[in-house]
């Protein structure tokens, strides 16, 4: 993969070879500044390339609520874990790809049989908003309680496990920073802008999402589906949602390097799902929470950058029957360098059309 990203490189150079940052004719396309200079910077004309490695853990937590329950089976948490998914992104102006894909299988001898991850994301945005676009989707699921109902684990140390279960999440979610003048947002958590001084901000934003957990025959061991009625022979469900949230985000800023950075949002979530229940289908509609947590820090240099971050993705799809929790943890390491390309002639084309100015 290496090799393809620094033909990238040298394509893209070749370019944009013959200009400069100060080039006037670059410079008739530089935007009034709408922020404090004096709190943080953007890179305007850099190929910015970024190569980074996540863990990645995915848990959907079920419990029955129906019936009362003495024996432990009614809690059930189908885990699936990426041990290492290496990528690499792409960032100029206002857009962000990234691609990552599994590189280091998991341990068969841990007993929690072996996952396949996938995640491709694309950003688009400025210090005012970012509108984060992702897939991601996790294949292969062991049940954390497996425990509680089997108990041949103490000496097989064996998972129930469901090597065909699928979790995937498509999202598409847009926030908007009310005190952009003096924070950026992509400083701590992106690589377009850096952060000179200290500073927060409100968010408000909406997201729209599709969540699908399914698998080829029924999830729960035999021994628990009494306890979940209907529910007893679930194969899984697809939800649709739309939500509203507001939330807060901060950066803390040392010697115009070192800093760490936080965000945090909550809001309603208006849910439309479909339950497969083996022999039939229900629909039912909802309204939930969910939300987005997220730490990160590193060193932001001129050129050079390196970040660690952790992020907390979760819904709640809990109903009169189960309450169903969809957690996805994510914690990376990136680092990149930016190169001043300048703008190629096609970009420039791109930035007066009316598309670009969309955003």
């Amino acid at each position: 993969m290496h090799k393809y990203l620094f033909l990238v490189i040298i394509l893209f150079s070749q370019f944009t070879k013959a200009q400069t940052i100060n080039d006037s004719s670059e410079i008739a396309f530089q935007k009034k500044r709408n922020w404090d200079t004096l709190k943080y910077q953007k890179f305007d004309y850099v190929l910015i390339v970024g190569l980074y490695q996540q863990h990645r853990s995915f848990n959907n937590e079920f419990q029955q609520i129906i019936n009362k329950d003495t024996s432990g089976l009614s809690l059930h948490s189908y885990m699936a874990e990426s041990q290492l998914i290496s990528g690499v992104s792409i960032n100029y102006d206002k857009f962000s790809l990234s691609f990552g894909t599994r590189s280091s299988p998991q341990s068969e001898s841990s007993g929690k049989g072996y996952t396949k991850a996938f995640n491709v994301g694309l950003n688009i945005g400025d210090n005012r908003y970012l509108l984060e676009n992702y897939y991601r989707r996790f294949v292969g699921f062991y049940n954390r309680n497996t425990p509680n109902f089997d108990s041949s684990f103490k000496r097989t140390g064996q998972y129930y496990l469901k090597p065909n279960l699928t979790s995937a999440m498509l999202m598409s979610r847009i926030m908007y920073f009310t005190n952009y003048n003096n924070f950026s947002f992509k400083s701590g958590f992106g690589c377009n802008y850096r952060q000179l001084k200290s500073a927060a901000t409100w968010i408000v934003g909406a997201s729209f999402s599709v969540y699908n957990f399914n698998n080829d025959s029924a999830i729960l061991p035999l021994k628990a589906r009494p306890l979940f009625n209907d529910y007893s022979e679930i194969q899984g469900f697809r939800s649709v949602n739309f939500a509203g949230n507001v939330g807060a985000a901060a950066t803390i800023v040392l010697f115009k390097a070192w800093f760490i950075s936080g965000y945090f949002t909550l809001g309603p979530e208006q849910q439309w799902r479909n339950y497969n229940l083996g022999d039939h289908y229900r629909n039912i509609s909802v309204i939930s929470v969910s939300g987005t947590g997220r730490l990160s820090l590193g060193l932001n240099l001129k050129r050079f950058y390196m970040l660690g971050s952790y992020t907390n993705d979760y819904n709640l799809f809990n109903s009169s029957a189960i309450n169903f929790k969809s957690e996805s943890i994510t914690g990376n390491f990136t680092f990149g360098w930016r190169f001043h390309t300048g703008t190629p002639t096609f970009y420039r084309k791109f930035q007066q059309s009316k598309f670009y100015k969309l955003f």
